[in-house]
């Protein structure tokens, strides 16, 4: 006996922006790929692998159908380990409905219910934040982390355990308070903007009005610190106004680095 599963998502682009995304691995970025390591070869029989953001599980597969602004059929190792191979198919297909993209995705070939309920979880996460980045302009990471959250928070809001990571903290300030602004310059460009909300332990909102290629208008960075279990816990990152998919790039790279960072220093 096996399992499929199928999901339907209502994104409010044009068909062909939502086929472009898709072709790029925003998906699978939108699905915990660390775009540093996408490997994409977006044509008939060309390859993809994909490696998670812990980069010590990777996912690979071949594309086997592609129809422009209309369907993308590939194949998906179900389960990790040395003996992996692509043994499930994924179907994207996409329905024109004007300013809007009806999209239904179906994983077929499962042969276990669990793991076809743990793709479910993944791909519906997936294409939430997928839609979000494509419609909206925001990037969404949900990161976890061996430490309190008293211990993250803290962290968060120490100007060299943050700002520090991002840029040159000794040549810039941080005012943390509501209000207060911060200004670091990096190895591109700068950093800065300015405190907009802080609550202890649950959230820090702020403005970034620099981006990699210029000034950002409306662009809002919230951080949302939640308990995990065995008294770890989570950090949410969102990225609301980058409407360039320059920039959504740009800032996807540079806050998947800083996380990657931060959870290095925690764990020493």
């Amino acid at each position: 006996m096996s399992y499929q599963l199928k999901l339907e998502k209502i994104i409010a682009r044009p068909v062909s922006e939502v086929f472009r995304a898709l072709s790029l691995g925003k998906l699978f970025m939108n699905c915990g790929a660390a775009s540093d390591t996408l490997q994409i070869d977006f044509r008939i029989g060309g390859k993809y692998l994909i490696q998670f953001r812990n980069k010590t599980l990777e996912n690979f597969g071949e594309f086997l159908e592609i129809v422009p602004d209309k369907k993308i059929v590939f194949s998906w190792c179900q389960e990790f380990g040395a003996n992996q191979q692509p043994d499930t198919q994924v179907s994207v297909e996409l329905f024109d409905e004007g300013a809007q993209t009806k999209l239904i995705l179906t994983h077929a070939g499962f042969k276990d219910k669990t793991v076809c309920d743990q793709h479910e979880m993944g791909w519906t996460a997936g294409l939430v934040d997928m839609a979000a980045e494509i419609q909206n302009g925001q990037l969404r990471f949900l990161r976890s982390f061996d430490t309190s959250l008293e211990n993250l928070f803290q962290t968060c809001q120490s100007p060299a355990s943050f700002f520090g990571l991002i840029g040159d903290i000794e040549k810039g300030s941080v005012d943390f308070r509501v209000g207060g602004t911060f200004y670091a310059p990096t190895k591109t460009g700068e950093i800065k903007g300015s405190f907009l909300e802080i609550i202890p332990n649950q959230t820090i909102s702020l403005s970034w009005l620099v981006g990699a290629f210029g000034p950002l208008k409306d662009s809002q960075v919230t951080l949302n610190f939640k308990p995990a279990e065995n008294g770890n816990s989570k950090l949410e990152l969102l990225h609301d106004g980058l409407f360039s998919e320059q920039e959504q790039m740009a800032h996807r790279s540079g806050w998947e680095e800083l996380t990657r960072k931060m959870a290095a220093m925690l764990a020493h």
